[in-house]
Order: structure tokens, then C-alpha cells, then sequence
């Protein structure tokens, strides 16, 4: 069985971003009315600053 050669040489965040793209979270938000009020920092923004936090091993934003 060969080794998939993708993902070489990337951090661990930009594998699960990619990911996490193919689930495409703008229509899931749009699907659920999740961006109502939002004008700047959207679900996706807020998505990838979260993830970010927990492989950093953030426990809060002080």
C-alpha cells in the first residue's frame, strides 16, 4: 500500500483546513440562518481562529 504524498510538508492546521473546506461551511450557515446579523467575522473566520486555539493549546483569550 502507498503513502499518500499530499499532505507533506504541511502543518497540521492547513491539513484540517483543507478538509474542512470540502464540508463547505458557508452553505451549512447559510442552510441554518447562521449569518443573520454577522458583518464582518463569519462562521468560517470563527472556525479556523478556533481551531487554532486548540492545537496551540490556548485555555482562554487573555
Amino acid at each position: 500500500m502507498g503513502k499518500s504524498t499530499n499532505f507533506i510538508g504541511q502543518p497540521l492546521l492547513n491539513q484540517l483546513l483543507f478538509f474542512v473546506n470540502g464540508v463547505n461551511i458557508r452553505e451549512i450557515s447559510k442552510r441554518h440562518n447562521a449569518e443573520r446579523y454577522v458583518k464582518k467575522f463569519d462562521t468560517r473566520q470563527h472556525m479556523m481562529v478556533m481551531l487554532f486555539g486548540v492545537l496551540e493549546g490556548y485555555h482562554s483569550i487573555k
